[in-house]
C-alpha cells in the first residue's frame, strides 16, 4: 500500500480500495460516558461513600453517610458526625474522577459553602509522594487545604491491623489560623486512624456497611 500526499490509502493495482470504518458520534459519546462511569465507580470503591456506611472511633465519634442530597442543584453525599449518638455537623461531599471534594459544612443550623470546593483526596489510586492543594473563599477569608501522601504504614487498631496510607493534611486561613492532621487511609475501608498535631491518636473501633 502506498500513501497519497494527503495521507489517504490508495489501492494497489487489481485491488479495490476499502473505506476505513467510521465510529458514529453517538458511539464515541457512549464510550466516553462508560469511561467516566468506570472512573466514578473506582472513586466510590476506593473511597467508601455508600448510603449507611459508618465508622465509629475511640473518641466517641461516629461518622455516617447518607444521600445523595441536593445542594443547590448539586447531588452530594452527606457525612454526618455524631458525638455520643448526637448529630453535631454535616459535610457535603462529591466523588468524581478527579477526586473527592467537599462543598461545604453545616453545624448549629449554619451552612458554610465552599465555592470553589476543596479537594479532600486526589484521584484514586493514591501513591506515596502525591500532593495536592486547593483554596476557597469565604467572603474576605480564604481557606487553603493541602495534603501529601507520606507513605504506607502498618496500623494496629481495635478494628484490626491495616496497611494504611499516611496522609498529612494542612489547613491554612488568610488570618493565620492553621491545623495539621495525619490521616491513615485504607482504600475501600476508610480512615482507620487520626493523629492530631499534639499527638492525640484516634483509632477506628468499628465499621459498618
Amino acid at each position: 500500500m502506498t500513501v497519497t500526499p494527503r495521507g489517504r490509502p490508495r489501492a494497489l493495482p487489481g485491488t479495490r480500495a476499502r473505506r476505513s470504518p467510521v465510529v458514529p458520534l453517538r458511539a464515541g459519546i457512549a464510550l466516553a460516558l462508560a469511561l467516566a462511569a468506570s472512573s466514578l465507580a473506582l472513586a466510590a470503591d476506593y473511597f467508601p461513600s455508600g448510603e449507611g456506611v459508618s465508622w465509629t472511633y475511640s473518641s466517641g465519634e461516629t461518622q455516617a453517610f447518607s444521600g445523595p442530597r441536593d445542594l443547590d442543584g448539586l447531588a452530594v453525599m452527606v457525612l454526618t458526625h455524631y458525638l455520643d449518638g448526637v448529630p453535631v455537623s454535616e459535610d457535603y461531599l462529591s466523588f468524581t474522577s478527579e477526586g473527592v471534594f467537599t462543598h461545604g459544612t453545616a453545624a448549629g443550623g449554619t451552612l458554610v459553602r465552599y465555592d470553589p470546593p476543596l479537594l479532600v483526596y486526589a484521584a484514586a489510586p493514591l501513591q506515596p509522594g502525591a500532593a495536592w492543594s486547593t483554596t476557597t473563599e469565604l467572603g474576605e477569608l480564604s481557606i487553603t487545604l493541602s495534603a501529601e501522601v507520606l507513605g504506607l504504614r502498618g496500623v494496629q487498631t481495635p478494628a484490626g491491623r491495616f496497611n494504611a496510607l499516611q496522609i498529612r493534611q494542612r489547613t491554612l486561613t488568610s488570618t493565620g489560623g492553621r491545623t495539621l492532621l495525619d490521616l491513615f487511609l485504607v482504600p475501600s475501608v476508610g480512615v482507620v486512624r487520626f493523629v492530631t498535631e499534639d499527638g492525640t491518636t484516634i483509632d477506628l473501633i468499628d465499621r459498618t456497611d
